[in-house]
C-alpha cells in the first residue's frame, strides 16, 4: 500500500504543475494524444489543453489506468478505486480528496485534501480533469513529448524479475530443500528470498514467506495440517503467488486458527492445472489482507467463517471454485470483479431472530399473520444474522462480466454495500431469508448474454438507489417485491469535506445516445455499449426527456411525502425515476407483494416483460406495477400480467393493451397464447401462480386487427380500436384502485400508463 507520506508528496506536486484557472477556462484548438504503457488512448471528447495544462475525459482516464468509477449526480462528485487508492474530485471544485487506504490507532480512514489549481470541469458534457494529477494520484509517471504533443504515462519503477531466477524445491516429508533463503527450524519451513518454489510432501508445520521480494509457491501434491497457525502464511513479500500444479491434488486443513488455511497480508494470485482443497475448522478459507485474484484452478473451500475475506479486491478471471462456508462466501472490505470462471457458493449460518419472517413464504397466511410496521410489511432486514452469512459480498463496487455462478445463501445471495454492474455471465441465485441481489446504491444490468435466475428471495432485486435494466434474461420468484428501487441513501462514500452522507445516483448522460428502435427488426442498443466510451458529466441543458419520450411524466403524479393525509402516501412519493427497464426478457414471480415496486417512478422503455402476481392487481399498492410517482410504457415495451385481481388501466390512444377478466380462476398450468388472425402466436407465457385477470400490451398488437387470446380452456377474441380493450368484467372481491390503503392511499388518483405521444 502507498505510504502516506508519499500521498502528500505526490500532491505538493500538483499545484506547481497546474496554472490556475476558471471553471471554465477556454480550450485551445491543438489536441492531444495520450499513451498508457505504451498503448495510444481514444477519447469520445480529445485530451485538450486548457489554459496551458492537458485534461482528459474522467471516466475513460480512470479506467484505463485500471481503476473503477462512481458518480453522485446530486453532488457532481466523481470517485475512482483501485486496489487500496481512492480518489475524490467534485465538479468546479479545487479539491481533490485522497484516501490511500490507511487508518488511525482507532480505525478511521484517513484522507488527504489537496487543492488542484484547475479544477475538474465539464467540456462538451464529459468532465474534464488534469491528467497530470490523475496519473500521479495513481504513482505513475506522466511525461509530455513536445515534439509528438503526447502525453506517456508509465510505471514509477519497472518490476524486479531477478527473483525468477532463485528457483528451488522443498521436500515436507524429509524437510530437504534447494533455492537460496530457506530455512527449517522444528519442521516449520521459513522463506526469506525472493524466489520460485516447488513444494512436495506432507507436514503439520506450515509455511511462512517474510521477505521484501516476489515469492511464488507451486504446490504439487502438498499435504499440510497445521493448528494454531495457517498452512502457508505470507507475511511480508513484494507480491505472493500460489500455483497448483497440474494434474496434482493438494489439501491444506488448518485447525484452531482463526486466518484460515492461506494468509497473505499482500497481494496474493492464484493459479494452475491443479486441485487445492481447503479446511478451516474456525477461521476464514482464505484471507488477504490487499488484493486476491484467482485465475485457474479447481479451489474446493470449506471454512467455518468467510470462505474467501479480502480487505481490498477481490477478482476472479477463471477456475472453478466452489465454497462451503458458515459465514459469508466471499467478502470484500472493498471491490469484487468477477469475469469468468465456474463460482458455487453454500453458506449455512441460521438467523438468530427470524420472528419477523416467519410467515413471509406463506402467502395462504400473510393477509392475517404477515408482522407490519405502519401499514407496510416487514423487510428481509429485519433477518438478523450473528455474522453476515452472505454469498458475494462487497462494500465499495461489486462488478459481474461473465462467469457461471451459483450461490445457495441463508443470507443475501448477492450484496453491496453501494454500486453493483452485471454486464455479463450466468447467475442462478437462492437465498433461504433474503434478497436475491441486494445494493444499496445503484444496481445495473445489462448485456443481451447475461442470464439471472432467482428461484427463491424475499426481494428479488433491490436497489436503495436506482436499478436499471438495460438488457438480460432474467427469471425471479421472489416473496416479496421482485424488483425494488427505493431512491434512497447509499452507504457512507468518501467525499469532500469529510461528507459521508450521499447518494449516488446515474449521471443525466449515462446512455445519451441510447435512443428507443422504430418498429422494426433492428437490435436495440444497449446501454453499456454507450457507458464504455463517455464520461460521467450530465450535458448542459439537456434533460432525458428530450432523448426518450417515454420517459416524460404524465401531469398530476408524484408529490412530495406525507404522513397519510389528503391522499400522500407515507413513503413519501416522488418524480424520480427508480426503475428503468430499457430492454431484456423478464419473467417475473410475487407471491405475496408488488412485482415492480418503485418508490418513484417505474418508466419501461422496452423488453419483453412476463409477471405473474397472484395475491395482487395490475397497477395498485400491492399490484404487479407500484410506483410512489408515475408508470411509463414505451411503444417498444411488451408487458404480460396475470394476477389475481385489477381494474382496467387507462392509456393513450397510441398504446394497444389487451384487459380480459376470465370467468374462472386459473392455476399455473393454464398457458396464455396470443394469436394473430392467421394462428401465429405472438405472445405466450405460462405463469407461475394462479391467475383471474391478465394484461397484456405489445407494439405486436396492432389496431385494426382481430387478436385471439387462450388461456386454458377460454377463448377471447379482441379487435383492436386503438387504446385498451377489455374483455369481461370484474369479479366481486377482484378489487381495483379503491380500498382501504394504509397511509391515505385510498384517496389518490388513480395511476396511468402513458405511451410516446
Amino acid at each position: 500500500m502507498m505510504k502516506i507520506s508519499k500521498i502528500i508528496q505526490t500532491f505538493v506536486l500538483i499545484g506547481a504543475l497546474i496554472a490556475n484557472t476558471g471553471c471554465m477556462a477556454a480550450v485551445e484548438a491543438k489536441e492531444v494524444a495520450v499513451e498508457i504503457d505504451g498503448k495510444a488512448i481514444d477519447f469520445d471528447v480529445p485530451a485538450q489543453i486548457i489554459d496551458g495544462r492537458t485534461m482528459v475525459p474522467m471516466r475513460k482516464i480512470f479506467e484505463e489506468l485500471g481503476a473503477l468509477v462512481k458518480w453522485d449526480d446530486e453532488t457532481k462528485t466523481a470517485s475512482a478505486k483501485k486496489s487500496a487508492m481512492a480518489v475524490s474530485l467534485m465538479i468546479n471544485s479545487a479539491d481533490m480528496v485522497i484516501d490511500g487506504g490507511k487508518t488511525d490507532d482507532d480505525g478511521n480512514t484517513i484522507t488527504e485534501n489537496v487543492t488542484l489549481d484547475v479544477p475538474a470541469q465539464i467540456v462538451d458534457g464529459r468532465t474534464l480533469v488534469p491528467l497530470r494529477a490523475v496519473g500521479e494520484a495513481f504513482n505513475l509517471d506522466v511525461e509530455w513529448d513536445e515534439d509528438k504533443s503526447k502525453v506517456i504515462i508509465s510505471e514509477k519503477e519497472k518490476t524486479d524479475e531477478s527473483w525468477k531466477e532463485n528457483v528451488g524445491a522443498i521436500n515436507l516429508d524429509d524437510m530437504t530443500y534447494t533455492g537460496d533463503g530457506v530455512a527449517v527450524d522444528d519442521n516449520k519451513i521459513t522463506i526469506t528470498k525472493g524466489g520460485d518454489f516447488t513444494i512436495s510432501g506432507t507436514t503439520t508445520a506450515g509455511i511462512t514467506v517474510n521477505c521484501d521480494d516476489r515469492v511464488k509457491l507451486r504446490l504439487s501434491n502438498v499435504n499440510i495440517a497445521t493448528a494454531g497457525t495457517p498452512c502457508i502464511y505470507f507475511e511480508n513479500a513484494d507480491k505472493a503467488f500460489i500455483t497448483i500444479d497440474a494434474d496434482t491434488e493438494n489439501t491444506l486443513i488448518s485447525s484452531n486458527c482463526e486466518d484460515g488455511a492461506i494468509y497473505s497480508k499482500d497481494n496474493l494470485e492464484i493459479k494452475g492445472g491443479g486441485t487445492l482443497l481447503i479446511k478451516s475448522d474456525i477461521g476464514h478459507g482464505i484471507k488477504a489482507s490487499d488484493n486476491l485474484t484467482i485465475e485457474e484452478g479447481t479451489i474446493e473451500i470449506s471454512a467455518a467463517r468467510d470462505g474467501i475475506n479480502v480487505n481490498d479486491t477481490f477478482k476472479m478471471t477463471g477456475g472453478d471454485v466452489n465454497i462451503d462456508a458458515v459465514y459469508d462466501g466471499i467478502n470484500s472490505d472493498s471491490i469484487a470483479i468477477i469475469e469468468g470462471g465456474n463460482l458455487n457458493i453454500k453458506t449455512t449460518a441460521e438467523p438468530t431472530n427470524i420472528s419477523d419472517i416467519s410467515n413471509m413464504n406463506n402467502s395462504a397466511e400473510k393477509d392475517q399473520n404477515t408482522p407490519m410496521r405502519s401499514g407496510f410489511m416487514q423487510e428481509s432486514t429485519d433477518v438478523e444474522f450473528e455474522s453476515s452469512a452472505k454469498g458475494i459480498k462487497a462494500d465499495w463496487m461489486m462488478v459481474i462480466s461473465g462467469g457461471n455462478i451459483i450461490v445457495n445463501s441463508t443470507d443475501h445471495a448477492i450484496h453491496c454495500a453501494d454500486e453493483i454492474e452485471i454486464s455479463g455471465g450466468v447467475l442462478s441465485l437462492n437465498s433461504e431469508y433474503c434478497k436475491g441481489i441486494s445494493g444499496h446504491g445503484n444496481v445495473t444490468i445489462s448485456g443481451k448474454d447475461t442470464v439471472i435466475d432467482i428461484t427463491k428471495s424475499t426481494e428479488g432485486i433491490e436497489s436503495k438507489n436506482v436499478l436499471t435494466i438495460n438488457n438480460g434474461n432474467l427469471n425471479i420468484v421472489s416473496s416479496d417485491d421482485t424488483l425494488n428501487g427505493t431512491g434512497g441513501n447509499s452507504g457512507d462514500k468518501l467525499l469532500p469535506q469529510g461528507n459521508t452522507d450521499n447518494r449516488f445516483t446515474p449521471p443525466e448522460n449515462i446512455g445519451e445516445d441510447f435512443t428507443l428502435p422504430e418498429k422494426t427488426d433492428k437490435k436495440t442498443p444497449q446501454m453499456r455499449e454507450n457507458l464504455d466510451s463517455q464520461d460521467m458529466a450530465p450535458p448542459e441543458n439537456i434533460s432525458k426527456t428530450e432523448k426518450n419520450a417515454p420517459m416524460q411524466k404524465p401531469d398530476g403524479f408524484g408529490g412530495k411525502g406525507g404522513n397519510g393525509e389528503n391522499g400522500k402516501g407515507m413513503r413519501g412519493a416522488n418524480l424520480k425515476d427508480t426503475i428503468i427497464i430499457n430492454c431484456g426478457n423478464l419473467e417475473l414471480c410475487s407471491t405475496n407483494d408488488d412485482v415492480i415496486d418503485a418508490n418513484g417512478n417505474i418508466v419501461i422503455n422496452g423488453g419483453v416483460i412476463k409477471a405473474t402476481l397472484s395475491n395482487g392487481g395490475i397497477v395498485s399498492f400491492t399490484g404487479v406495477l407500484d410506483a410512489d410517482g408515475s408508470v411509463t410504457i414505451g411503444e417498444n415495451a411488451t408487458l404480460i400480467t396475470a394476477t389475481r385481481s385489477g381494474a382496467t388501466p387507462t392509456l393513450s390512444d397510441t398504446q394497444n393493451a389487451v384487459v380480459i377478466y376470465t370467468t374462472s380462476e386459473h392455476s399455473a398450468e393454464n398457458t396464455i397464447f396470443v394469436k394473430s388472425k392467421d394462428g401465429e402466436v405472438l405472445a405466450e407465457y405460462a405463469p407461475k401462480g394462479n391467475f383471474q385477470t391478465v394484461f397484456i400490451v405489445s407494439p405486436k398488437i396492432e389496431s385494426g386487427k382481430t387478436y385471439t387470446i387462450s388461456i386454458g380452456d377460454e377463448e377471447y377474441n379482441a379487435t383492436m380500436s386503438g387504446g385498451v380493450v377489455t374483455i369481461g368484467e370484474a369479479q366481486t372481491g377482484m378489487g381495483g384502485f379503491g380500498g382501504a390503503i394504509p397511509g391515505g392511499r385510498q384517496n389518490r388518483t388513480p395511476k396511468t400508463l402513458p405511451t410516446n405521444e
